[in-house]
Parts: C-alpha cells; structure tokens; sequence
C-alpha cells in the first residue's frame, strides 16, 4: 500500500516549498480540475497540469539561462495563465516579481531597477515602454503560451530540487500599494507563502467540492493565499478573474463558476449593494472582505440584501496577506471586529515603550508567525526599524477585546491634534454611512491659526443626492465629541478631482486627498 499523501495531514515540516505543495496536490488529486477556464467551455486546468506546467516554466527559464533563484517579472491582469506563471515560476525556483499593469512606464522602470529581474512575462508592447534591458516573453496569446509551456513540461528531464530546506527561500517580492508612502519591496519565503494559505484552509474547513473566486490582483499577496493556493492544499478549484471587470460582473462570476468563497476589497460590497443585479443561485458560504475600513451597516445592508455572510480580514504584505478574520460562528447582533489571529499567527497591541496593554486599550498592532516577511528589498534599516524579535510593526492603532478579536481604529501616524486633543479620521470616518447622500468621504487635516488643525470632511456625493451639511453636522454631533466634528464640508470636485485616488485594492489614497486639500483650500 502506497504511503498516505502528505496532504491528507498537512505539515509545514514536510511541504517547505511551494514545488512540494505542487508535487503533493499533483499526485493527491492528479487530473481533477484545479483551475477553472476563463471562458465558458473551455478546459480546465488539472493538479497534475500545474506540476506540468512548473516544469515547463523550468525548461523555459533554463532556456534562456535564468538560474534558480534569479527574478522573474510578470506584468499581468489576473487571467489563467497569471495564476499558472504564479506558481510554475516560483515552484520552478525562481524568485517572482509580480508588478501591476497599470504602473505607467516610470513607475515599471523604477520598480524593476529595485528588484533586478532578468526576465519578465507580459504583453509585447510592455518592453518598449521601458527603459530597464530584461528578455521578454509575450503573453498576448495566453492560450498559445500555456499550451507551450505544457508541453515544455511534458518534455522536460531536468530535475527539479524538492523537499529538505526549511522554506525559508525567497519566493517573491511583492510591491506595496503605496497607500502610505513609497512602495517598498517586501521578500517572502517559500514558507511565508505555505502558512497563510495552510492557515486558510483551516479557517475555511476547505475541501474538494469549494471553489474560490480570486478577483484580487496576482501582483497582490491577498489575490495569491486563500483564492490560488488554498485549493491546492484542499483539492479544491480556484477561478482567476480580471479585477476591475469582476466588480461589473461579478454576480455572472457567481453564476458560472459557482463559488463557496470569494476575497473582496470593501469597495466591492459597497458597488454590490448599490446595484439591482442578484445570482440567480449561490453557494457562497461568505464573503472575505477587507482592506480599509468596513462599516457595520455596510456589512448589515449586504448580509440582508443578498443573504451571504460576510467576514471581516486584517492583514498587511508583510505577513502574506490574511492575519485575523472573523469567526464563523459570529451569531446575529454581535459587535463585529476585524477577527482573530488564523492558525501559526500571533497578535499583540502594545503602548509607545512596547509593553502589552489590557483588553479594550488602544495601542499599535504587532504582528508574528511563519507567514511574515523575509526583509524590505534594499532596505535594512527600514526592516530593523519594522521587524524586531520576529514581530512586525503595523503601523495601525487598534485594541483586542477579552476574546482575543482585534479592531482596528486607524493608522497611527494619521492621527492630528485639534485643540490639544488627539483626533483620529477613522473616528469620523466610521460616521460616515449615517451621512445621507454621502457615497464616501475623507477627512483631511488643513492648518489654522488657532486650533493648530482644521478639520475638513472632502465628500462625494450619491447620484442625484444633494449636500445637507446642517443635517450632516447634527449627525457627527451625536456621535462624536464636539472637537472632532469637522468644520467644513467640502465637495470633492473643489479639491481638483471627481472622485477619490484610490490604490489597485480599492483603498482610498488618504495622503493624496491630504495633498490635493491643502493645495485647493489653503
């Protein structure tokens, strides 16, 4: 009798590195679909394929000298055959370097003069935007490119190395958003990449009959774990869509692939619930959402529009991606939070001297387990300054409550001090949703003579809704103390722009709006 699959009792001691995840899922679920079509009809990828593939990525890249452990750029929608380049790329030994297609051409060069990779994936016109010399595979027929790549694999007699390392390889570099600052580089192991996904598969009870639907960005760690590589842990299926098309079309999505799961930004959930379309039948069993702030009557309008569960995720590139979520147990009425630690991760929230702080005290998020980040890419000051006995500075300010559930209140370096009293947006932010007609809003910081800060709230309104800022003011009066209600209301249209610069995960670009305020208003 053969010996059991190593993944009928997964052990991040035996699968290390994602080609053993491959290897595993190939032999324990073989021609079973793993990665349904983009386009109805067509065929499926199997496990077995995905190992196939990873060895066509290794006769590809040998091909054109690129040795394991080089950089491979890929510059590409979701679709596919990004999902495959995901995994056959860093399974084959190569360090991946996914970066969004929508960078502009400065933006490309920049990031690829960081991370050094010397071969890329993308569509042929990418390189003659480009500054950066790297050799260049087109993929603008994905269908020719997978069906070489496969039978490359097929052919391919090289080996390829497995088992024995401890995972703690470099397995991609994946770009922040840059919500906050400069994007930085930040370096995950083969391990880092093992542990979130492994983690999900517990959270989720996953198994062979759910289908998750990505329509998070490839070139972000969220649209990778729990959408890509959950299924090949559990057997599985996974649908890779185009993100901006999937927030058009995603109850089609719903309707086609029959998904158990889906990840969204929370911009999502607040387009779905503003539009009359339904599937005409789901097996969703929940909604992951995350990414900014998420308003409990958000969260109540769509669970009672459309009847699925929706759990609230927290986490940051530098620990893979998902770190906390929402029980699933969570019962009716209950106060919602961002959730508590997945399997293997470790949460604290300590005052400025970096001691522990009771339950229901605000303070900074810190954050540990096997998921984290290898280091910041050309940047070891910044990662000593982040990273530290093994726990990682968030940078949120939040608290944990007696059951270990954490919520987040709001960046730490957000905070303004009107008056001598400490004011944090999200505070004002989280009123928002009570605002009639206000379809979204950011309070940006403005100087003054007396105060020290003026506080401005830079609205978008509904359509065909009309400002109401004395109602407006009522309602932030109610719910907030008197020195954090803003002083003025300001239309977005009166800061340049019509509507909020937003990063590729839908979160709003809060130092961009603080940027444009001061220099419209002041």
């Amino acid at each position: 009798m053969p010996p059991p699959s190593p993944l009928a009792e997964p052990d991040l001691a035996v699968t290390t590195n994602l080609l053993d995840l491959v290897s595993d899922a190939a032999e324990a679920y073989g021609d079973r679909p793993y990665l349904l079509p983009a386009e109805e009809g067509g065929p499926a990828v199997t496990f077995a394929d995905v190992l196939t593939f990873t060895r066509g990525c290794a006769a590809l890249l040998d091909e054109y000298d690129v040795p394991p452990g080089a950089r491979v750029a890929t510059v590409m929608h979701n679709s596919p055959l990004a999902a495959l380049l995901f995994l056959g790329v860093i399974a084959a030994q190569r360090t991946l370097v996914p970066l969004n297609p929508k960078s502009g051409a400065g933006e490309l060069d920049a990031l690829l003069a960081h991370s050094g990779p010397v071969f890329g994936f993308g569509p042929a016109s990418t390189p003659a935007r480009l500054r950066a010399d790297l050799r260049w595979r087109s993929v603008d027929d994905e269908a020719a490119v997978l069906a070489d790549i496969l039978a490359r694999g097929a052919a391919y007699r090289g080996e390829l190395a497995g088992r024995g390392d401890d995972g703690g390889r470099d397995a991609e570099i994946v770009y922040t958003s840059g919500s906050t600052g400069t994007p930085k580089g930040v370096v995950l192991s083969h391990r880092a990449l093992l542990a979130n996904s492994l983690a999900m598969v517990h959270w989720a009870d996953a198994g062979p009959d759910d289908v998750l639907l990505n329509v998070v960005p490839l070139f972000h760690a969220g649209g990778q774990g729990f959408p890509t590589l959950t299924p090949l842990w559990s057997g599985g299926r996974t649908a890779c869509v185009r993100s901006e098309l999937a927030m058009v079309r995603f109850w089609n999505y719903v309707d086609r692939y029959h998904p158990t799961w889906t990840l969204v930004v929370n911009a999502y959930l607040a387009n779905l619930v503003e539009r009359p379309e339904r599937p005409a039948a789901s097996r969703l069993k929940g909604v992951l959402a995350g990414g900014s702030a998420l308003s409990p009557e958000l969260i109540h309008r769509f669970e009672g529009t459309f009847g699925i569960p929706v759990y609230q995720v927290y986490g940051m590139t530098e620990m893979t991606s998902l770190t906390t979520v929402e029980p699933r147990d969570r019962k009716p009425g209950e106060p919602r939070t961002a959730g508590a630690p997945v399997s293997f991760a470790r949460v604290r929230v300590v005052d400025p001297a970096g001691r522990d702080v009771p339950a229901g005290e605000n303070g900074e998020v810190l954050l540990s387990g096997p998921s984290i980040f290898t280091r910041y890419e050309h940047a070891p000051e910044l990662t000593r300054q982040r990273c530290s006995d093994d726990w990682v500075r968030s940078g949120d300010l939040g608290h944990l409550d007696d059951n270990g559930e954490l919520s987040i209140v709001d960046r730490i370096d957000s905070m303004v001090i009107v008056s001598g009293e400490n004011v944090y947006p999200a505070e004002i932010e989280n009123v928002v949703p009570q605002l009639e007609g206000v379809e979204d809003a950011v309070v940006a910081a403005l100087p003054h003579p007396v105060t020290g800060v003026e506080l401005v709230l830079v609205y978008r309104l509904l359509p065909g809704a009309v400002a109401r800022e004395d109602e407006w003011r009522g309602t932030l009066r109610r719910n907030l103390s008197t020195f954090k209600v803003p002083r003025r209301f300001v239309a977005i249209e009166e800061i340049g722009v019509d509507s909020f610069p937003r990063t590729p995960l839908g979160k709003i670009q809060r130092p961009e709006v603080q940027r444009l305020a001061i220099a419209h208003l002041t």
